[in-house]
């Protein structure tokens, strides 16, 4: 390469490093307050409590039009990433910006510092980036429900358990640390003791560890409606507290039950009637509502004398079903009893053979006329018989010799 190419390649190379930042600096951050603290471009430390919302206003000049810009913050290291909408910028102008972010509340530590990054930039450009170390610090007090487990469903009567992991993100210890669980449309609460807990896990067995675990009886009263419920669940010291909400269905009642029938298989003609009786046996202890539902093959019809059965506790009801088809063939049907919450109680299968044909009604009418017909007949004959009168026998006469 001779001298003048190499001459050439050093200018080109030295323009471009010119003219990229001019290209790609749109923006310059003046400054970045938050809680009436400053944060220059330099870099500013500040101190915040563990899992606050920060409000952050960014003051930025412009230096080229640019289109779909937006400001951003982050924490470096953390996955949250929060932004402003997409706005457009002209040259030489001056912009203030608002943002919210969240700052880490799961320290392992007592403090923490962090990167906090706040950035201007469009889809193809970077306009500038400022940095600044802030210094995370647990509150003073702070309790924290790390995890409430529990079922979804509970009958009447019966006790219903929720096991809660609690938490303290204070830098002071929780003492006397208790957990209450309530549900105040049933009037029902109930509060177990959690001992202390300390700022920070213990190697040591003789030391408060930070969190505990423990499990919550509550007693469903046997009169309680079915129905949705809120659970309110609350952790308290001396000093701190913290909430949390839990959702339990109660069912209504027990959904034991039986269905038995005595006859399951009919004989009968079409277009005739052929009565079945089914029996629902309730051997919970509350009043059950059971919902019937029949499955039938095609061509027969079935009808229940009662789709919905309501059977107190310990008793039973019986149901009677009427089924009819319209051609000859064997059928098949199936009554399905639903109980709480929908769940299949039992079921019952039947069968019904559909033979010959029914007589129809102006058959009967013709048979019964025929019938008082032949009656008028034999009425008649036999009064004909009663009242004919005998014939006189001829007298013998005298014969003389």
């Amino acid at each position: 390469m001779n001298i003048k190419n190499f001459a050439v390649l050093f200018v080109a190379a030295l323009a471009l490093l010119l003219v990229v930042p001019a290209v790609s600096a749109f923006a310059k951050i003046q400054y970045v307050e938050t809680d009436s603290v400053v944060l220059l471009p330099t870099g500013t430390v500040f101190s915040v409590e563990a899992g606050r919302t920060l409000d952050l206003r960014v003051i930025f000049n412009t230096s080229a039009n640019e289109d779909d810009v937006r400001v951003t913050a982050r924490v470096l290291g953390e996955s949250d990433l929060e932004s402003t909408e997409r706005f457009d910028v002209l040259a030489n102008r001056t912009y203030s910006k608002w943002l919210q972010l969240t700052l880490p509340n799961d320290l392992d530590e007592l403090d923490k510092n962090f990167i906090l990054e706040v950035q201007v930039e469009s889809q193809s450009r970077i306009g500038d980036i400022l940095t600044a170390t802030f210094a995370v610090q647990r509150a003073n007090d702070a309790l924290e429900f790390l995890s409430v487990e529990s079922d979804s469903k509970v009958s009447p009567g019966q006790n219903f358990a929720i096991d809660v992991v609690v938490k303290n993100r204070g830098r002071n210890d929780a003492e006397d640390t208790f957990v209450k669980a309530s549900i105040p449309e049933l009037g029902i609460s109930k509060k177990i003791f959690l001992e202390d807990l300390g700022a920070l896990d213990q190697s040591d067995e003789d030391l408060e560890d930070d969190s505990i675990e423990g499990t919550i009886l509550l007693r469903i009263p046997s009169d309680a409606a079915a129905g949705l419920y809120t659970i309110k669940l609350e952790a308290f010291s001396d000093d701190a507290e913290a909430s949390a909400t839990r959702r339990v269905e109660v069912v209504s009642g027990s959904s034991s039950g039986a269905v038995v029938s005595s006859t399951t298989s009919k004989t009968f003609a079409v277009n005739a009637d052929g009565k079945y009786t089914l029996t629902i046996v309730n051997s919970g202890n509350e009043i059950m509502v059971y919902n019937l539902i029949v499955d039938a093959d095609d061509g027969l019809t079935v009808d229940l004398d009662d789709s919905v059965v309501v059977v107190p506790a310990g008793s039973s009801k019986t149901v009677t079903a009427t089924a009819r088809a319209n051609r000859e063939g064997e059928y098949n049907f199936k009554v399905n009893v639903h109980g709480a919450d929908n769940a299949l109680v039992g079921e019952q299968e039947f069968t019904a053979k559909v033979e010959g044909r029914a007589v129809s009604g102006n058959a009967a009418v013709v048979l019964t006329i025929i019938l008082a017909i032949v009656f008028v007949v034999l009425l008649v004959v036999l009064i004909v018989l009663l009242t004919r009168k005998p014939a006189k026998a001829e007298e013998l006469g005298e014969s003389y010799y």
